[in-house]
């Protein structure tokens, strides 16, 4: 099968989708996830393996700074690992999912049942329906809708680097990518 572009979420697109997320556990977690998604340019697989442990929120000259431990990814494959940088909205997002889930280890996205129940941690294919459904929910174009996948936060936010003038090390550094391809 030949594999197309993800469509990309980027930075508008994203605060779009944010602004249909409620303050029930799902939209909570689908908050979260969608921020730390765009923030660290994870792959939906690499989303689903962060884990709460390995979270460290520092605070300098005033500010915190929050951090997140990738273990492994695609291209690190001895998993020497890699800290994450959040943003600020990000950070919060996090702190209030972590509210919910009350845990202090253990998979950071999980799921969430209709009574709002917290349940095991999400497989990379849900990733790709939360992001659907929450487009769904914003009322976009239904065909927008189908070539969104689990990585068009990730595909968003390169674009939004290279918009920004980012150079192409820096993008690559930024989302893992080995080949400049």
């Amino acid at each position: 099968r030949a594999s197309c572009q993800a469509q990309a979420i980027t930075a508008p697109l994203l605060d779009k989708l944010l602004a249909t997320t409620d303050n029930t556990e799902r939209g909570i977690r689908d908050r979260a996830l969608m921020l730390i998604a765009y923030d660290t340019l994870c792959r939906r697989s690499e989303l689903v393996s962060l884990q709460i442990q390995d979270i460290k929120t520092v605070e300098n000259s005033g500010a915190e700074h929050t951090t997140i431990l990738l273990h492994r990814s695609k291209t690190d494959q001895e998993a020497t690992g890699r800290w994450l940088h959040l943003s600020e909205r990000a950070q919060t997002a996090l702190k209030q999912w972590l509210e919910v889930v009350k845990e202090t280890e253990g998979p950071l996205f999980r799921g969430v049942t209709n009574n709002h129940k917290i349940t095991g941690k999400l497989c990379p294919g849900q990733v790709n329906r939360i992001y659907k459904k929450t487009a769904r929910n914003a009322q976009l174009d239904e065909n927008l809708i189908e070539r969104i996948s689990g990585h068009s936060c990730r595909v968003g936010a390169a674009q939004d680097l290279v918009n920004s003038g980012a150079s192409l090390p820096i993008i690559m550094s930024k989302g893992r990518w080995s080949k400049t391809d």
